[in-house]
């Protein structure tokens, strides 16, 4: 995950790794005549899954990705330096509108090419992070984007900067929000010009291919915080602290009152929680997705569909 403002910056931590096998990824780097080049190895189209709006929704324990620090446990500062653009200008201006990336005025395919680049204070020393815009798809009847990046830590050799645990290639998707890595918060008031690069297989995008896209509405309600509690239901974040209860490609059912995801007759489930954006506001534990947790806060049994006030409803797949 990449978040940014100009000045300081938050980046994610990886707390738990999952696995979703496909090909072998290439890799790009700069020559001496100062060009991007790629290596010869052959791309795949990756895909999480078909994120159909109706059925089970696999989750995970990521809430990003995290390659911008060296020290993922560090308490120094990431910072935007500049945007190197495809003409060969620099920028600082960068900023979301809904799911779109914008760098300065520049229109959405004309972000093609550049370059982010950021100083990293780790331990006293200054190092340099960099991104490569290379390139970028509206995904068919949204208003989402998604991003193919590449990612340096010095002007040599590139590789993906999203990717799954076979070092796989991940498409990301640009944010208006910050999160706090360790407790999964959503930093608020929200940082001015702040963008989180999003890979597509961990929480924070996943809830906005569900349809829970944080910028929009439906029926006149923010789906902000139910982005927010589509986050911690992922990651089966009970108690809102940050601590995931599941691991990559458990299956969930997922069910909301607004009409973005409902019952699937096809899928058998048992109701597992209810959620809000800290966290769990009813749970039975009888239904959690993995067997025999140690849930470190009081939360009360589940009763009738939504009575609890929550605004999203996860269910343990039923065999």
């Amino acid at each position: 995950m990449v978040a940014f403002r100009t000045g300081v910056m938050v980046g994610a931590v990886v707390v738990a790794l999952g696995c979703i096998g496909c090909d072998e990824a290439e890799e790009e780097f700069i020559g001496d005549d100062g060009i991007l080049h790629a290596r010869d190895a052959q791309w795949n189209d990756f895909k999480l899954n078909d994120f159909k709006l109706n059925d089970f929704k696999l989750n995970g324990a990521r809430l990003n990705d995290f390659k911008l620090n060296g020290d993922a446990g560090s308490t120094d500062y990431i910072q935007l330096f500049d945007i190197e653009k495809p003409d060969g200008g620099y920028t600082l201006s960068s900023s979301v509108v809904g799911g779109m990336l914008k760098i300065g005025s520049m229109t959405q395919q004309d972000v093609l090419w550049s370059i982010y680049n950021f100083q990293v204070k780790d331990n006293g020393t200054t190092q340099w992070r960099h991104l490569y815009i290379r390139d970028v798809d509206q995904i068919p009847n949204t208003d989402v984007w998604e991003y193919d990046l590449d990612f340096a830590t010095s002007y040599g050799y590139w590789s993906e900067f999203c990717t799954d645990e076979q070092g796989n290639p991940v498409k990301a998707l640009a944010l208006p929000d910050v999160w706090d890595p360790a407790t999964g918060n959503r930093i608020e008031p929200r940082p001015t010009g702040a963008v989180t690069f999003a890979c597509k297989n961990a929480a924070l995008a996943k809830c906005v291919l569900f349809g829970y896209r944080p910028w929009s509405t439906k029926n006149g309600v923010s789906l902000a915080n139910y982005h927010q509690a589509c986050t911690r239901m992922v990651r089966a974040d009970y108690c809102g602290n940050g601590v995931p209860h599941t691991v990559t490609g458990t299956p969930i059912h997922v069910l909301d009152q607004l009409g973005i995801q409902n019952v699937d007759p096809n899928t058998p489930y048992a109701v597992e929680a209810e959620w809000g954006p800290n966290g769990a506001v009813c749970l039975n534990p009888s239904n959690t997705r993995l067997p025999n947790q140690t849930i470190g806060c009081n939360i009360p049994t589940c009763g009738a569909s939504f009575a609890s006030g929550g605004l999203i409803q996860s269910g343990k797949i039923v065999p």
